[in-house]
């Protein structure tokens, strides 16, 4: 009954409406889409359009766009999808809830006589939620959404980029190996000084069949982390 209630109490906390400025489309280059709210179609976008919080960006192959929301401009880059309402800080405490909802989620099925967590997730941010998220096996939707989670992590928004990536990589099984996804995700970490989470994802990384250069990467970080504790 206690994990119940705590299990609503958190759930209750991701799906607070998100309260955002609209941005503004300032530049478009080649076939770049917008999806509205729970639309599911994609419609081309054009400079002057407002984009809402709900809404996703999509850009195609050499394609690219730039939004901006109080003077500060954002470039969404080819072959991405980039959830609006992602681009966003969150403070420390609202973030690690957040994140331990994902870990939760993460946790494979139990089995038939053990405790089972309900499977929901977050979409958008905090806007909407939906039950029983289907995994994907759509490697080109999960590649651009790990671009969309790079864009975020380029532009300072370290902790929507962590949950952004650890969410794809959940749903889209195909793209697990992507594993400068992961060492962006270890990187974002660091960059909130959450050193223990970073060295945990960076020894998960130590442990994959990398290659050479990408696993001295991995292995100098670690140190380093285990060096400064």
């Amino acid at each position: 009954m206690r994990i119940r209630i705590l299990w609503i109490a958190m759930l209750s906390l991701l799906v607070l409406p998100l309260l955002a400025s609209d941005f503004a489309v300032k530049a478009v280059k080649g076939s770049v889409e917008v999806r509205r709210g729970v639309m599911e179609e994609w419609k081309k976008v054009k400079i002057g359009d407002l984009l809402k919080p709900e809404d996703s960006m999509r850009t195609g192959p050499g394609a690219s766009a730039t939004i901006e929301i109080d003077k500060r401009k954002l470039v969404v880059p080819e072959l991405t999808i980039l959830d609006i309402s992602d681009v966003r800080q969150l403070t420390q405490e609202d973030f690690l809830l957040k994140l331990a909802m994902e870990n939760i989620l993460a946790v494979p099925p139990r089995e038939k006589d053990e405790l089972a967590i309900p499977s929901a997730t977050v979409l958008h941010g905090d806007n909407k939620s939906k039950t029983d998220l289907p995994v994907s096996s759509d490697g080109r939707v999960g590649e651009m959404q790990l671009h969309g989670a790079r864009v975020l992590y380029d532009n300072s928004y370290f902790a929507t980029s962590i949950l952004k990536s650890k969410e794809t990589l959940r749903t889209h099984p195909e793209v697990r190996s992507n594993y400068d996804a992961r060492f962006t995700v270890a990187m974002a970490f660091e960059k909130m000084k959450l050193t223990k989470e970073a060295i945990t994802e960076y020894s998960l990384l130590s442990k994959e069949d990398l290659p050479a250069p990408q696993a001295k990467k991995v292995q100098s970080a670690l140190d380093k982390l285990k060096q400064g504790k």
